[in-house]
């Protein structure tokens, strides 16, 4: 059978590969075998010509280092090259004839051994080839064993017994031919009895033996053939899901933005490739900013599909002076047409006035949202709602609320409270309001990354149950200006953060001895988080300056997603230059220093470092 494709081709040698390894353990045995057949002939015990004696014994040999030589290559790339089985096939055929003419009465002991050996190659074509030198082998062995290796009473006896002389054991080679020619001066020719009683049975065997393998082979052929296509096609249903995966994350808005009025933080993260989850943030108009979340029934490509009819749907009808349950009908009626699986989609839609941070909202049987500040949140309690893609007339309501300046609305879907650990208990809306509420955060990616660790630390190792979705926005008003950038986790970096930092901090009333303890503090931690954290391999640190103007308070936050470790136990802390600062050194007291002029805090030993510091 022919190779049909690549991949098969790629799976057939991986299998050859192993087969080759295999195989030389397999050699390994028979060469001690070999050895053992060597000490037998030297000792005599086998009766064999003199002038012959010499010569059994390098074959013998050669044998058995032909025989161990592949336990010294199965390391090497050679078990992968195409012909190298037929070394070792042909190699144990080599042995098992050596075995078979010097021990001829177990002959049939061997010979099958080497055909049901290569079945296990998956290839018609060897146990084929295989079978026919052992076939041809196996006739020039019993012939030779007639002379050489122990005396076998069946190659001799059977039919005309020579008078007062019984079939026992001779002494010399020159006695077997002896024996041999008187057998046929008497009308008994051994040569012609052992092809028909002795070969032809051993034979047949043989090809039972082989037709068996064979058919086993070729079904297993077939099998594997049938794997391959059943990968292939798994592959490609894996490509498409992850070109639906790509085209659905294209379809989300970017994960944040923010302005001087309001800061936006989305996150999703799929239970399967793709998922029923969706969210969107848009600006209606230069004053008006409209975020929206929901939640599909179902899972996989189905519920991805009706997402995004579902997030094309809004962006279609999200207009100004238009208010959320308006919204929100329009795309109800846009997608119950062709609904025939009555999939249905539970949505939130809230629209924030930039100026005055009132919030219009309307709820389609969507889960309560969190709104507040630090060490005040609450649940919002809207209206219930009915959800979308199942009625044509919806009786949606609008309602409203004021946010304050540094107040937020944070719409989530039920992937968080519905999360499942190990013991089946869920995360629960109470776990999640006591995160907002246990400490205060400076942003809203903070918030977000504190709440994904809560997450990850309640579920563990149990797989992740349903789709998590949140987007948090944020009311920052005037009391409020801040900058954010994500860099590369690299030293050569260090610079543009430190300039990143200094650039902000320069434009509001910060005492120059603190903007200089500051950035040297900034030095210290960025360079720990490359070096220890990240131990130079690369990655992301996002940082964010914000300045309260209310409070006249500085906040420096630094997330990454390296190892966790605690900057003030590292030995050595490092400059962004590389050189080692011995522990007590000046950097270090400097950071010490301010550690006690900042409010510091190393959220929950995780990678978020915030500094604040009032003026």
């Amino acid at each position: 059978m022919a190779i049909k494709n690549i991949q098969y081709q790629r799976a057939y040698y991986e299998n050859e590969a192993n087969a080759n390894k295999y195989m030389s353990y397999v050699n390994g045995a028979a060469g001690a075998l070999a050895i053992v057949m060597w000490f037998l002939y030297f000792f005599r015990v086998f009766l064999i010509p003199d002038h012959f004696y010499v010569a059994v014994l390098v074959i013998f040999a050669a044998i058995a280092a032909l025989m161990f030589a592949p336990l010294f290559l199965v390391k090497t790339n050679l078990i992968r090259k195409p012909g190298y089985k037929y070394f070792i096939l042909f190699s144990l055929l080599a042995v098992i004839a050596a075995l078979n003419i010097a021990l001829p009465k177990h002959s049939l002991l061997f010979w099958p051994f080497a055909v049901l050996i290569a079945s296990h190659y998956y290839n018609p074509t060897i146990g084929v080839v295989v079978f026919g030198v052992t076939i041809v082998l196996m006739l020039f062995c019993i012939y030779a064993g007639m002379f050489f290796g122990e005396f076998d009473e069946n190659l001799f006896g059977g039919g005309v017994i020579m008078p007062d002389q019984t079939i026992g054991t001779v002494e010399t080679y020159e006695e077997r031919v002896e024996l041999l020619n008187t057998l046929r001066a008497n009308g008994n020719n051994r040569y012609l009895k052992v092809l028909v009683y002795y070969f032809f049975p051993r034979a047949m065997i043989v090809t039972l033996f082989f037709m068996v393998s064979n058919l086993l082979n070729r079904r297993t052929y077939k099998l594997l053939d049938s794997e391959i296509k059943i990968h292939d096609e798994q592959e490609k249903a894996r490509t498409e899901l992850n070109v639906a995966k790509e085209i659905q994350i294209n379809t989300l808005p970017e994960e944040f933005i923010n302005s001087d009025d309001v800061e936006i933080v989305g996150e999703l993260k799929a239970a399967k490739q793709v998922g029923g989850d969706l969210y969107d943030y848009l600006d209606i108009d230069k004053d008006h900013v409209a975020v929206l979340v929901g939640d599909v029934s179902g899972k996989g490509v189905p519920a991805a599909m009706f997402m995004m009819k579902t997030i094309t749907s809004f962006r279609d009808f999200a207009a100004p002076n238009k208010t959320p349950s308006q919204i929100l009908k329009e795309v109800n009626a846009s997608i119950i047409k062709g609904n025939k699986k009555s999939m249905f989609v539970t949505c939130f839609l809230a629209i924030l006035d930039k100026r005055t941070g009132k919030v219009v909202y309307s709820n389609a049987g969507h889960n309560p949202p969190i709104v507040g500040s630090n060490n005040n949140y609450r649940f919002l309690k809207p209206n219930s709602g009915f959800i979308l893609g199942c009625f044509k007339d919806l009786p949606l309501k609008d309602e409203e609320l004021t946010l304050k300046s540094g107040e937020s609305i944070t719409i989530y879907t039920d992937g968080i409270t519905e999360a499942i650990n190990s013991d089946g208990e869920f995360f629960g809306e109470e776990r999640l309001i006591n995160i907002f509420n246990k400490r205060e955060f400076t942003c809203v990616i903070e918030l977000h990354h504190t709440i994904k660790d809560e997450i990850a630390e309640f579920v563990k190792s149990a797989p992740q149950s349903d789709d998590i979705t949140f987007v948090t926005m944020k009311y920052q008003g005037n009391n409020y200006s801040y900058e954010e950038k994500m860099f590369k986790a690299t030293i050569e970096n260090t610079k543009d953060m430190l300039s990143f930092i200094s650039g902000f901090v320069d434009k509001y009333n910060v005492p120059e001895d603190f903007k200089t303890k500051l950035l040297i503090v900034g030095d210290e931690i960025l360079s720990n988080i490359i070096r220890h954290g990240y131990e130079n391999k690369g990655g992301d640190i996002f940082i964010r300056l914000l300045f309260d103007k209310d409070k006249n308070e500085l906040a420096l936050t630094i997330i990454d997603h390296a190892r966790a470790f605690n900057q003030l136990e590292v030995n050595k802390p490092t400059y962004s230059e590389g050189k080692p600062l011995e522990e007590g050194g000046l950097g270090l007291v400097i950071v010490k220093k301010i550690m006690t002029e900042c409010a510091y805090d190393r959220i929950n030993d995780k990678n978020i470092l915030v500094f604040k510091k009032k003026f």
